[in-house]
């Protein structure tokens, strides 16, 4: 009897596990806070239409409910001068707010500029508008910028109901295991079965201990995609260490070289191909001529034919 209620209540947990854990908490959705919560910021002109203010007065900065589970991303495409020391102030600013850089790609300009730099950082969300402004500050003008927030609140809560059951599905398990093997008679069928089930219970639990891992290290850390062009007016009309001279002299080194393999090519022709077309051709054309001039030699000798009289 006591097996029974067990094993009743074992596959109660499991369906409970199985189908995730139903929530009465109401979800909210994220709205964008554009200055402060005031909207998009512009003016109305005398037609009624309204006006968009320059891209500096625009505060992207989304508002997100504490209690909440939001993964942050921002985009941003950055202009400098100088690139490189605009990279280091980044890193500088990112690590001072407790983030890190996960990824920079330096691609250097093909006239010897300020390179273009590509890199990824992520800072803690709870830092990320301070961290923010410091990172557009850096730079000499932001092209665009953009932000995006995914509330993850529900698929959190309901990976943690499944590890609570699973949990103690694990544990009920466990019991139900070391009751069996207590019995005289145990039946190795019946423990293979219970250690089975607690093998797969734990591979569950790990499984969405994983995602939960995941989704906890998203959340706290916003990621920030960077990307550092130079300036167009930091852009050199002519190309920095540019010598007229060592053009001329790399086009008469080609000349130089082209000429060589002419000689190469004309050296090669006589020594190695011309032979061997004397003697693949030369000769029998050569035994063909002197048949030919033999047959009409012949010819001649004969003479015409005489005409026969009437």
């Amino acid at each position: 009897m006591r097996r029974t209620i067990i094993w009743t209540a074992l596959i109660a947990l499991a369906l409970s596990a199985c189908g995730g854990a139903s929530t009465a908490e109401t979800f909210y959705e994220i709205g964008d806070d554009l200055d402060g919560g005031q909207g998009a910021s512009g003016t109305d002109n005398e037609s009624g239409t309204r006006e968009k203010a320059p891209f500096e007065t625009i505060n992207l900065d989304l508002a997100v409910t504490s209690d909440r589970k939001v993964i942050r991303n921002v985009s941003l495409q950055l202009e400098a001068n100088e690139t490189r020391s605009t990279y280091e102030r980044i890193v500088t600013i990112a690590e001072a707010n407790g983030g890190f850089v996960a990824f920079a790609e330096v691609s250097p300009a093909e006239d010897e500029g300020e390179p273009f730099i590509q890199l990824t950082v992520r800072i803690p969300s709870s830092n990320l508008t301070p961290a923010l402004t410091a990172i557009k500050d850096a730079a000499d003008e932001v092209v665009s910028e953009s932000q995006g927030a995914q509330d993850v609140t529900e698929q959190f809560i309901d990976l943690e109901a499944q590890l609570t059951n699973l949990t103690l599905l694990e544990t009920e398990l466990r019991a139900l295991l070391e009751e069996v093997r207590q019995q005289p008679e145990a039946d190795p069928t019946k423990l293979l079965q219970v250690f089975t089930e607690i093998s797969n219970t734990r591979g569950e639990i790990e499984r969405i201990q994983g995602q939960l891992n995941y989704l906890g290290d998203a959340v706290e850390l916003a990621t920030v995609s960077i990307g550092i062009a130079p300036t167009p007016q930091s852009v050199p009309i002519v190309a920095e260490g540019w010598a007229p001279s060592d053009t001329v002299r790399d086009a008469a080194r080609d000349l130089v070289a082209g000429l060589q393999n002419m000689a190469d090519v004309v050296i090669t022709f006589g020594i190695a191909v011309l032979p061997m077309l004397v003697l693949v051709l030369g000769i029998p054309g050569l035994a063909l001529y002197v048949a030919y001039r033999s047959w009409r030699s012949r010819r001649k000798a004969a003479g015409p034919a005489p005409l026969s009289a009437e």
